[in-house]
């Protein structure tokens, strides 16, 4: 039954005492059995998937060429010239739009859906099944992204036209 009347007790007001376990304080300790020490049994296996990700990649290193391209040049700028992958999306843009509007409106854009987009999508619940808004506009987003991150990271070939991945062009790679 809850207590409506507070009383002070020392220094601090109590307002309510609920029946029940305590939440903090007076739990009792699991037993030895139901504990598992972080060392060894957690570190040891961390370490055996950090080695065997190391393999990988070092089998991967061994046995894929990655040519280094000759030392950086400031006066001399490969054609095409690529933003990291993750500018990619936004580089395809500036090449369709005006900058103003692949580089201010678009991401503007998307910074102001994602603040408006509690207010649109007004479930409360946190099951994603139940949150259709919100998974459609982030499937949009991502598939939008995505694409275009692909299309410019891959499918750019010498003065940004199009060049299928398969197809070999002169340009630097």
């Amino acid at each position: 039954m809850l207590d409506n009347n507070p009383r002070i007790i020392g220094d601090q007001r109590l307002l309510g005492v609920v029946p029940g376990k305590p939440g903090v304080g007076d739990r009792q300790e699991p037993a030895a059995e139901d504990k598992v020490m972080v060392f060894p049994h957690l570190l040891i296996r961390h370490a055996v998937a950090v080695l065997f990700v190391l393999l990988v990649v070092m089998l991967i290193a061994l046995f894929f060429n990655a040519p280094l391209r000759e030392l950086a040049n400031p006066m001399v700028t490969p054609n095409p010239e690529k933003a990291p992958w993750y500018f990619a999306a936004l580089q395809e843009l500036l090449a369709h739009f005006h900058p103003l509007v692949a580089g201010v409106l678009v991401p503007g854009a998307i910074i102001m859906g994602l603040v408006a987009l509690p207010y649109v999508d007004r479930n409360p619940s946190l099951d994603p099944r139940k949150r259709q808004i919100a998974r459609a506009a982030f499937t949009v987003f991502m598939v939008l992204w995505i694409a275009l991150t692909l299309i410019g990271f891959m499918f750019r070939g010498e003065n940004w036209s199009w060049v299928w991945p398969w197809e070999e062009w002169h340009g630097e790679l």
